[in-house]
């Protein structure tokens, strides 16, 4: 079996984002339809040099271009949303320093007419701003989910390709040297500790992505109960 990470490192650089209008998109869209509307991930899965594949090294590569297409779609969005979040906040941050030249010379007027309606807007267009990046994180938490999902089906392909593995090598048993079941039991032994490795790394990753996801909406509740304290 190829080496993990130079197979998963193989399958990243082939990946081809289209359709950026789409991908930029504030709205939410589902996982499905920014991989296949806006990678070339089922051009990848139908080459012959997947579809040529025996089972399960074809499962498990077809695995791999659905989570790389995946990844790179949604780190995509992610990058693209958080960058008009931030947009957003340029925007508010320009607005308050203008109103604040003026507030010497409007404050009775602003006062008598306007009331609450400075930190309403204020709260508005950071609630603005939140709820881009909220769609920002939920591109950010879909990238997790396809992460686990990764894990589970390599998890499946690993205990199919083992089993396979072990057919192979009953079926050779009585014509292998001793000296070529050890080489072949260490090189399957570090195969096996590299996909373990992989799949810690990205657990963690997950956990950490989790953890920023329940951060931004306690802050997003807390500014919305400051917004209702406002309305009349």
């Amino acid at each position: 079996m190829d080496d993990s990470k130079a197979l998963f490192d193989y399958w990243h650089n082939r990946v081809r984002l289209k359709n950026y209008e789409l991908i930029a998109d504030s709205e939410h869209l589902p996982t499905q339809k920014l991989r296949h509307e806006c990678t070339n991930y089922d051009e990848l899965r139908s080459i012959p040099e997947v579809q040529q594949l025996d089972e399960p090294e074809r499962s498990r590569v077809i695995t791999i271009i659905k989570y790389e297409c995946t990844a790179k779609v949604l780190q995509h969005r992610a990058g693209r949303l958080r960058d008009r979040a931030n947009e957003l906040e340029a925007v508010c941050h320009e607005q308050d320093q203008q109103k604040s030249k003026l507030v010497s010379l409007l404050k009775a007027l602003q006062e008598k007419l306007f009331g609450k309606d400075k930190e309403i807007q204020k709260l508005e267009a950071r609630i603005g701003s939140l709820q881009v990046e909220n769609e920002a994180l939920r591109a950010e938490a879909e990238n997790s989910k396809a992460k686990a999902e990764l894990v589970i089906e390599l998890e499946q392909l690993k205990k199919k390709y083992n089993a396979v593995e072990k057919r192979r090598q009953e079926l050779a048993k009585n014509n292998q040297s001793l000296g070529g079941k050890v080489s072949h039991t260490k090189r399957y032994k570090h195969q096996r500790d590299e996909a373990i490795a992989l799949i810690e790394q990205q657990r963690q990753q997950i956990a950490t992505l989790v953890q920023e996801s329940q951060l931004l909406r306690q802050e997003n509740e807390r500014l919305y109960q400051k917004l209702k304290t406002l309305e009349p």
